[in-house]
C-alpha cells in the first residue's frame, strides 16, 4: 500500500459542532455526576435516592453511546473525527466507570488493569493508522462488544445493593463478578481480531493493497 502520512490538525479540518459529536463529549461530562452520586451513596447507604441517580446517570451515558453513531448516519454527519472522538470517549467513560466499582463494589481490580493497556494500545493503534497510515481503521463487533460489556458490568455491580435487598438466599444475580470474566474473554478475542487485521498494515504496509471500492475492505478501514 501507498503509505500517506497525516498531521493531527488535519482532524480538526472535518466537521467539529455537529450533534452526534456534542453527544460523544456529553458522555465524558456525564462521568463526574456519576463519580458524586455514587460517593455520596457510600458515605451514607441511606441516601438511596442517589445510588438510583448513579444508576440513571449510566443509562443515560448508554443511551447517548448508542445516539450518536444513529443520528451521525441519520443526519449525514459523519466525519473522521467523529469516528475518532467516539471512541476515544467511550474508552474515558468505561475505564471511569470500572474504576468506580473497583473503588466502591469490589470488582477485579486485575481486570481494570488489563482493560486500561488493551484501550492504550487501541489508542496507539489508532493514531499510527492515521498519522503513519492515512487509514482509519473501523471497529470490529468484538469491541462494541466489550464496551456492552463494560456497561452491563458496572449497570450489575451498581444495582447489586438493590438486588440484595430484594433476593434472599444464594443467586446467579449476587455475582455480577462473572461480567468481568466475560469481559476479559471479549476481550481478548478482540485483541487476537485486531492484530491479524492490522499486523501488515503496521509492520509490513508493503504487502497490502487497499482498494477503496471494495466493499469488504471499507468495512475494515477507510482511507482519510
Amino acid at each position: 500500500m501507498l503509505v500517506q502520512e497525516k498531521k493531527p490538525k488535519e482532524l480538526l479540518e472535518d466537521r467539529i459542532f455537529t450533534v452526534s459529536n456534542f453527544l460523544s463529549v456529553s458522555r465524558v461530562f456525564l462521568l463526574p455526576f456519576f463519580i458524586t452520586f455514587t460517593k455520596t451513596y457510600m458515605e451514607d447507604p441511606e441516601k438511596t435516592e442517589f445510588l438510583i441517580y448513579a444508576v440513571l446517570t449510566c443509562i443515560g451515558a448508554v443511551i447517548t453511546d448508542y445516539l450518536d453513531g444513529f443520528l451521525a448516519r441519520l443526519l449525514n454527519q459523519e466525519s473522521v473525527l467523529g469516528r475518532y472522538l467516539d471512541p476515544v470517549c467511550d474508552k474515558i467513560v468505561t475505564v471511569g466507570g470500572l474504576s468506580v466499582i473497583v473503588h466502591y463494589f469490589r470488582f477485579p481490580s486485575w481486570i481494570l488493569v488489563a482493560y486500561v493497556i488493551r484501550e492504550i494500545l487501541g489508542v496507539w493503534l489508532g493514531s499510527f493508522l492515521y498519522l503513519k497510515r492515512g487509514i482509519q481503521g473501523k471497529p470490529n463487533w468484538w469491541g462494541k462488544f466489550g464496551v456492552g460489556l463494560v456497561a452491563v458490568a458496572v449497570l450489575w455491580y451498581m444495582c447489586l445493593p438493590l438486588i440484595e435487598l430484594q433476593i434472599v438466599g444464594e443467586s446467579f444475580l449476587k455475582h455480577p463478578e462473572y461480567s468481568g470474566y466475560v469481559l476479559v474473554l471479549i476481550l481478548s478475542i478482540g485483541i487476537f481480531a485486531y492484530s491479524k487485521r492490522y499486523w501488515n498494515i503496521v509492520f509490513h504496509p508493503e504487502k497490502i493493497q487497499i482498494d477503496p471500492e471494495d466493499k469488504k475492505t471499507r468495512k475494515k478501514y477507510e482511507l482519510v
